[in-house]
């Protein structure tokens, strides 16, 4: 980079918490935002270092923000994950983005050579810029685009949790995660990891058969701090235990945790979307995947 000052810092957790309050001021169209923010401080500030150091690389991620500028009006941060699993996570209140894109370009932290995977709002200017960098150290973007979803409050808290007969509703265990990672189309090398660290600490909920035991669906909030991973196996599917899992696992986060209650679905994925609208899921945002090849 010569002698190109680096254009960001590592932000305090007085400074996380004001962009927290930040991105609140834009709920729900930036909710998403907010609970990224929420799962990287809780992560941080309440797990032992010691025990961090085992989760997921996904997991572990540290918040930037910008050198200069004005930090309150334009709220702009950059989220990166360990070297391992990395992923960015990257928004700014700014329109045009041009502090953000500028911190993209010329920023040290991001790892362009182990193929980053990004995770951004909807700023044409910033896709232009990553799109960029990418072409220079020649990998291609695979861009994947997702609708967010996300609950009122008051509608989350009016959800009845009626679990059917057969099955028994209980939290997963770090064990359960080999066998959600083989049902996972989207697997990867460490995958399994990932989904093993977000049981552990972000919430995770299963139907067990009563009979055999065995899990028969699952759920849990990713590392976005969103309802995620929905499956349900498919000799037990059309039974309404997706339905059952969603209103489960709203109630935990809305009640328990206290948060926001968003999903993000995939436009061509119906069902979760019949899903979710049923229970009275708005769609809010989009936001974008950008997975480097």
């Amino acid at each position: 980079m010569g002698g190109t000052m680096e254009p960001l810092r590592l932000a305090s957790t007085e400074e996380i918490k004001q962009l927290i309050e930040n991105y609140q001021e834009n709920i729900p169209e930036h909710v998403q935002f907010v609970l990224i923010l929420q799962n990287i401080l809780r992560i941080n500030t309440t797990i032992p270092e010691h025990i961090r150091e085992e989760l997921s690389h996904r997991v572990q991620k540290t918040i930037y923000i910008p050198t200069g500028g004005n930090f309150n009006q334009s709220a702009t941060f950059v989220a990166i994950s360990r070297e391992e699993d990395l992923y960015i996570m990257a928004h700014s209140l700014e329109s045009p983005p041009y502090e953000l894109c500028n911190a993209i370009r010329t920023t040290k932290y991001i790892k362009w050579n182990l193929k980053p995977v990004f995770v951004i709002g909807g700023a044409k200017e910033l896709q232009t810029e990553i799109r960029h960098k990418a072409f220079e150290f020649k990998l291609k973007v695979h861009t994947s685009d997702f609708i967010n979803y996300w609950i009122p409050p008051n509608e989350a808290s009016k959800l009845e949790v009626v679990v059917p007969n057969e099955v028994q509703l209980k939290p997963l265990e770090k064990m359960h995660g080999k066998q959600i990672n083989d049902w996972w189309p989207y697997r990867y090398k460490t995958s399994q990891s990932y989904i093993e660290s977000a049981i552990q600490y972000n919430g995770s909920l299963g139907l067990f058969d009563k009979v055999s035991g065995n899990l028969v669906a699952c759920v849990f909030k990713n590392d976005l701090d969103g309802i995620a991973h929905l499956y349900t196996v498919p000799h037990c599917s059309n039974r309404g235990y997706g339905s059952t899992l969603v209103k489960a696992m709203t109630h935990l986060i809305a009640h328990d945790h206290k948060q926001h209650v968003q999903t993000f679905i995939s436009s061509n994925n119906e069902k979760s979307i019949r899903i979710f609208e049923k229970l009275g899921f708005l769609p809010v945002n989009n936001i974008q995947w950008l997975v480097m090849d």
